[in-house]
């Protein structure tokens, strides 16, 4: 498989940093899976489920590829059937709750849904279906969900994912 980019919406933050003294801890390996893409303090999103439990919920081909990829945000990334038209891709950042806010502000607001009791702050936006981000102790996590037929089915996977994953760091 071949590193993508990582189609994160959350723009790289120059001196990341948590406001939560304990940080989280994968479930799995910390080695960034297979590529070796370790980045220190961030949990490998590859271990925080299953490839089984990604393919199952976003509803992608069970014989999809998955693995660490390259992350144009400074964190890591993992993606499942990347450059299929059906495909996930899940990234951590560590990112300051003001960094979260600042981009989110940058979205028109007309566009947001909150998506409360999802993480410390939850939101999709319509400009990007398919595609939630959270904030959690310290990281946000996006996760984004593609299917060539239907935005709305991205949108409840990609919700359905991150709750799931929510639940992990």
């Amino acid at each position: 498989m071949s590193a993508c980019s990582s189609g994160s919406s959350t723009p790289p933050q120059a001196a990341p940093t948590s406001s939560d003294p304990t940080p989280a801890t994968p479930t799995g390996s910390v080695s960034g899976g297979p590529q070796g893409l370790a980045v220190p303090g961030i949990p490998d999103p590859c271990a925080l489920l299953s490839a089984d439990q990604v393919i199952q919920i976003a509803h992608i081909p069970s014989n999809a590829k998955s693995g660490a990829v390259a992350s144009s945000s400074g964190g890591r990334s993992c993606a499942y059937n990347a450059g299929h038209p059906d495909a996930v891709t899940i990234s951590l950042t560590t990112v300051t709750k003001a960094g979260f806010d600042a981009f989110r502000a940058t979205i028109p607001a007309n566009t947001v849904t909150d998506l409360p009791g999802l993480g410390q702050e939850a939101y999709k936006s319509s400009q990007t279906p398919g595609v939630v981000d959270v904030f959690k102790n310290g990281f946000d996590l996006n996760v984004s969900v593609l299917h060539q037929d239907s935005d709305a089915s991205a949108s409840g996977d990609a919700k359905a994912l991150a709750v799931l994953l929510v639940a992990k760091i």
